[in-house]
């Protein structure tokens, strides 16, 4: 691999899994990458009621963890793009090709991630890194995939549901309809309300309109906002945390997370369970 870094070395601190939202992992299509090294798999967007689609992300797994290799961290620009150095030799993808980012800003914290290491790596705390290794080696050559797995998000969100309990429904109703009014005007689309047992019945051509709008986004933002919606199980929220300066990674957590919070508030928050998967999904969004 000449000169470059092409993760030979850095490749073992995604052998362990990246936990992402779920309690485990359904291992749905295997293959092989740089030698056996890698693998790509299909992860459950979902441990509730729904799983519309899965996402793909590039992981990987070991059986042990791997010490840190390289001292020095740092960026170069390649023509409008950014890479990330490992003392100086280029850090590439498990297909081999070079990481190379659209900002010096993601370049950067991309480089932090690996520079904040210890004596062992590990990549779950490296979000940004898995990030832009799947928009480069998955979502880039099939991006229309990509939009086909967050549409039946659409067709189920989160943010399309109004619960029987009433109280519960005053505040979703508080919360949830500014952020759905909002949608329907960004996409000039109108979206359906469930209630009960019953699936949001969205109108004609509010599916179509929402896919040709993805179909403008690059794999960068396809990349984010598959991860932030299978996080927060919702396309509207996902959206808003990306195109609203004013909804930040808390805020879409709330959002996605709001009748939770809500049983939370009466029941209690079950120490070990509750607060980790908020944690791991506070991280991902934040990513």
């Amino acid at each position: 691999f000449g000169s470059s870094c092409s993760l030979l070395q850095a490749i073992q601190i995604f052998r362990s899994h990246y936990a992402l939202l779920d309690s485990h992992l359904h291992l749905a299509k295997t293959f092989s990458l740089m030698g056996g090294f890698w693998r790509s798999r299909l992860l459950p967007l979902k441990h509730a009621l729904h799983a519309p689609h899965s996402r793909m992300l590039v992981t990987a797994t070991s059986p042990k963890p791997m010490k840190r290799f390289y001292q020095i961290t740092s960026t170069e620009q390649q023509g409008e793009l950014w890479r990330v150095l490992l003392d100086n030799k280029a850090v590439k993808t498990p297909r081999g090709t070079f990481l190379e980012l659209p900002t010096q800003a993601l370049a950067q914290a991309v480089a932090k991630e690996w520079d904040a290491q210890g004596e062992t790596l590990k990549p779950k705390e490296m979000p940004l890194t898995t990030v832009g290794c799947t928009a480069v080696d998955l979502i880039r050559p099939e991006k229309a995939e990509c939009i086909q797995r967050l549409l039946p998000f659409l067709a189920m969100d989160t943010l399309c549901f109004e619960d029987d309990n009433e109280l519960l429904a005053e505040l979703q109703a508080q919360e949830w309809d500014p952020v759905r009014i909002w949608f329907e005007s960004r996409f000039d689309v109108k979206l359906g309300i469930a209630r009960g047992l019953g699936a949001p019945a969205h109108p004609d051509g509010t599916q179509g309109t929402v896919e040709a709008e993805l179909n403008l986004r690059d794999e960068w933002e396809l990349s984010a906002l598959e991860i932030a919606t299978s996080t927060a199980k919702s396309l509207v929220v996902a959206t808003a945390l990306l195109d609203r300066a004013d909804i930040e990674a808390k805020d879409a957590l709330r959002l996605a997370l709001l009748e939770e919070h809500f049983q939370i508030e009466r029941w209690g928050l079950v120490e070990g369970e509750h607060d980790v998967a908020h944690n791991e999904a506070l991280m991902w969004l934040e990513a």
